[in-house]
């Protein structure tokens, strides 16, 4: 994990004061070309990476006929050095795909490819063959009428697919359609991955597409004269079946128009772009534009106000005066009253309460309207994804809303102050606002503990607390809970509570100085304590609540002995906090998990490391479980490291649950209870107790053959002679959920049993709960798309903000 994210709205990211970063050529692009325009050239920007980041340049040409699809990522990335590297991942006669990949650390811009001419070179015109295909690659789709085109001799076959490609900048789906040499669904020849760019294969093209779609929301409150507004909207992969929307919302009073932006994914049916024009004036307007589209990928591509909004011309005063306003803060008392058009006979108090569609917000609305009432939507309730409800008793209690998110993290004392980006919920009636900030020194590091959101406390001041200061370890703490306004609990940064201290005195104690969640190892480096201390620390912090689930290793100096960091103090806000000074009750162990599919698992080892660990909570143990499911053509690999409350204590077992001919299904498991015990470096743990397989004589039966690892096979998978010895075909899956796993895989192939069952009716394989078809429903396969519900803010060309990814749960920023 990063020690620093910052992400810059714009697109662009700063290294923070005493962090060397590089700099390197930023950029991405993906779309389709003919071969006479190659070879291309293009300009990348620049960005400056988090420390210890390197540059990276991945490129990837695929050819079908007269077309070529470009795919290119350059920026940073955390993967060691690469020296320049050409793939040929698939050759002609045919479709042929080429990629090129480089990763440095050595200059600044040192992933400077700017042009296609190193990887790719006109070829002379093959000789034709006998077989004609549709020939087509494309970011929207191929039509059904698609002209065949003369293959070149030696391909056999053609091609219907769409590649999938997500990472690295890039997110598109491509439709493949051309000639090969041989059957089947695999363009690729197995690469899952090529860079950061994760590539997926799927040739059942008549069913339901992925659709990719812009997304994000808005909501803010303008000058009319600001208007015509413009974003620049994110991109989202959407889930089978839905659709893009957009939806914006107008709301105009007096000089001040608000805005309310909502796109996405959607359930709801295609829908012609509508403008509504929910009340016009005189006095207070409410226009909407509402669209859905499933045609194309990012379909919902609403940039502008324009098309919704024209400025009017000034209305003829009439002889009524209110207060005009629009604020999700609220209006204040005293507004100042404005003379309302001619036509208006009353002044309107109201609070919409907007939900839904990735808006949750409370808008004011004070104006003038030609009748009286609490009707200024006409009715409406809906706007697309956007529910509104709307309230002119605006005494009365309301739901707040409040600055939400969690983070923890260990930083150098150098990278402080820190800042964040909160994002916002809505809380329950009567619920007030909370900040809490605990700072935990010790050294060189400083250990940051964020919780934001609602709270059933009692309202109190902003609130510093000394736990406990130097010399040493030092814990300090912000606590502030609000109820007088919506998002009153604004803390974005570390500069209230902290600031730096001069170099302390040292001392003549040496002591071990460390603040990790993943454990201290027991070789930390020791350190000159200051002045004052005589005893070396060392606890374990656990913090539960408030959205922090956490431990924290604790090493450093302090004046007195004991196991008492936090002078008695037990709870910060809505976190508790207990201390145990036993450490080896703790273990620290490796964590990761991970699907591979590809050819020849089964036989060929390949790594199975993890970067990560993570402290367990007392009394558990280390765990790696490792299962390989093999069809003969294809194989998956599940596998998964961690804690568990699984298992005895020091256990290590290989099962083979389905033995060949035909479906091979078998699992490591090992439990063990010493610190980053679970250290197996490959799959041949397993692979070494499997038995030999020669090359199997084939028999008379045909099966359909298919491992799919996140979801289930179709009709269309390909058909494989079974081997000797083998009389049925399986069509089933198995569900698997434990160690941070939960998916159901497919499965088609040959048994030698009628029987419908691989795993013999196991229930537990390792960490993983295991149901067969047939034993239960299985569960929707996880997902790692978002849907509309999960909107991030747009950027857009009115300011730039620098911020720290901040999540309800823990900071990922990886994923």
């Amino acid at each position: 994990m990063s020690p620093v994210l910052l992400l810059a709205l714009l697109g662009v990211t700063f290294p923070l004061p005493g962090v060397q970063a590089l700099l390197c050529q930023s950029g991405t692009g993906y779309d389709v070309w003919n071969v006479s325009q190659l070879p291309l050239h293009w300009t990348p920007k620049e960005i400056s990476c988090d420390s210890g980041l390197g540059c990276q340049d991945t490129m990837v040409l695929i050819e079908s006929g007269p077309q070529v699809g470009f795919v290119l990522s350059k920026g940073c990335t955390e993967a060691k050095d690469q020296e320049p590297r050409v793939t040929e991942h698939r050759m002609g006669p045919g479709l042929s795909v080429l990629s090129y990949t480089y990763v440095c650390r050595h200059k600044d811009f040192c992933n400077n490819l700017v042009t296609t001419a190193p990887l790719w070179t006109p070829q002379p015109p093959a000789e034709p063959g006998s077989l004609r295909c549709p020939v087509c690659l494309s970011t929207e789709g191929c039509p059904e009428g698609t002209t065949e085109e003369m293959c070149p001799k030696g391909t056999t076959h053609c091609y219907n697919g769409l590649l999938r490609l997500r990472g690295g900048g890039i997110f598109s789906n491509l439709r493949v359609q051309g000639c090969l040499p041989q059957p089947g669904c695999n363009l690729l020849n197995g690469t899952q991955e090529i860079g950061p760019v994760r590539m997926t294969e799927n040739c059942n093209t008549k069913g339901v597409q992925e659709l990719l779609c812009q997304f994000g929301t808005l909501q803010e409150v303008w000058n009319v004269s600001q208007l015509p507004v413009h974003w620049t909207p994110k991109e989202i992969s959407c889930d089978s079946g839905l659709g893009c929307q957009d939806t914006l919302v107008l709301i105009e009073s007096g000089p001040q128009v608000s805005l309310v932006l909502s796109k996405g994914c959607t359930e709801a049916k295609d829908q012609e772009p509508r403008v509504t024009e929910h009340r016009m004036g005189p006095g207070l307007s409410v226009l909407s534009y509402t669209y859905v589209c499933r045609h194309k990928d990012f379909c919902n591509n609403l940039v502008t106000t324009a098309p919704l909004w024209t400025p009017q011309l000034p209305a003829e005063p009439g002889s009524l005066r209110c207060p005009v306003c629009l604020s999700t803060e609220g209006c204040p008392e005293g507004t100042t009253e404005e003379m309302c058009p001619k036509g208006t006979t009353h002044c309107y108090n109201g609070l919409l309460r907007l939900r839904g569609g990735g808006i949750f917000s409370n808008l004011r609305v004070q104006g003038c309207l030609p009748q009286p009432g609490c009707n200024l939507l006409n009715g409406t309730q809906e706007i697309g994804p956007v529910r509104m409800t709307e309230n002119c008793n605006t005494k009365g209690v309301q739901e707040l809303l409040c600055q939400f998110g969690t983070l923890q993290e260990v930083w150098n004392v150098s990278q402080l102050p820190v800042h964040w980006t909160p994002k916002e919920i809505s809380c329950d009636s009567g619920l007030g606002c909370q900040d809490t900030l605990v700072l935990i020194e010790s050294g060189p590091q400083v250990s940051l503990v964020l919780s934001k959101g609602c709270t059933e406390a009692k309202d109190q001041e902003p609130r510093v607390t000394e736990h406990r200061m130097g010399p040493g370890l030092s814990v300090l703490s912000y606590t502030y809970v609000c109820r007088h306004k919506d998002f009153c609990n604004n803390l974005v940064t570390t500069a209230p509570l902290w600031t730096p201290q001069l170099p302390a005195e040292p001392g003549s104690l040496r002591c071990p100085v460390c603040l990790s969640t993943e454990g201290c190892p027991e070789g930390t480096t020791e350190e000159m304590c200051p002045k004052g201390t005589t005893h070396c620390y060392n606890g374990l912090l656990r913090l539960r609540g408030g959205g922090i689930f956490s431990n924290l290793r604790v090493q450093g100096c302090l004046p007195q002995p004991g196991c008492n960091l936090l002078n008695g103090t037990q709870e910060i806000g809505p976190v508790r906090m207990t201390e145990n000074c036993n450490t080896k009750d703790f273990l620290t162990c490796h964590r990761g998990n991970s699907l591979r599919k590809g050819d020849n698992l089964a036989q060929v080892p390949i790594g199975w490391t993890v970067s990560n660990a993570v402290m367990c909570e007392a009394g558990q143990v280390c765990q790696e479980t490792l299962l390989l499911i093999d069809v003969g053509r294809t194989s998956t690999l599940v596998w998964s490291k961690g804690c568990s409350a699984v298992g005895a204590q020091n256990s290590q077992k290989t099962s083979i649950h389905s033995a060949p001919p035909g479906v091979l299904v078998a699992s490591y498991a090992h439990f063990c209870s010493s610190d980053l015990c679970n250290g197996a470096s490959s799959s041949s743990v397993l692979l070494n107790s499997l038995p030999p397989q020669g090359a199997p004589e084939p028999g008379d039966q045909q099966c359909l053959t298919c491992v799919q690892p996140l979801g289930t096979c179709s009709s269309d998978s390909p058909v494989k002679t079974c081997p000797r010895g083998t009389t049925h075909c399986y069509d089933g899956y198995i569900s698997l959920s434990g160690g941070g796993v939960t998916t159901t895989m497919g499965i088609q192939g040959c048994v030698a049993q009628p029987s419908s069952s691989l795993l013999n009716h196991t229930r537990q394989i390792g960490i993983f709960s295991v149901r067969e078809k047939g034993e239960e429903e299985p569960p929707a396969p996880h997902s790692e798309r978002g849907g509309a519900g999960g909107l991030e803010s747009l950027t857009w060309g009115v300011g730039l903000a620098l911020a720290l990814a901040l999540w309800w749960g823990a900071l990922c920023p990886s994923c």
